[in-house]
């Protein structure tokens, strides 16, 4: 009996290293959800002054506030929450006034 138990523990134990394995953050699909989230805020916040895109991006996420709200905006659309995501893309501080 105890053999049988440890046999099922022993595959529980792998088949959950196995679904882990499978959950590796994918970089390029994770740079394309940002640059989402950047284009939806970019729309929120119609900058006034020209800059180039990474200017304007280098210059939202100086911000320590909106890095955080940026990265709940990528929490909420992998969670598939659009409330918590138009809420953080409101959230964020254009920074038109420095």
């Amino acid at each position: 009996m105890k053999v049988a138990h440890l046999f099922c523990l022993i595959l529980c134990l792998f088949f959950a290293v196995f679904v882990h394995a499978q959950e590796q953050p994918d970089p390029a699909k994770e740079a394309k959800l940002r640059q989402a989230v950047m284009k939806d805020i970019k729309k929120v916040c119609a900058p006034q002054r020209r800059q180039t895109d990474k200017e304007w991006q280098a210059m939202i996420m100086s911000s320590e506030v909106n890095r955080i709200l940026v990265k709940n905006a990528l929490l909420a659309v992998e969670r598939d929450n659009l409330d918590n995501y138009w809420e953080a893309v409101s959230k964020v501080d254009c920074m038109e006034d420095y």
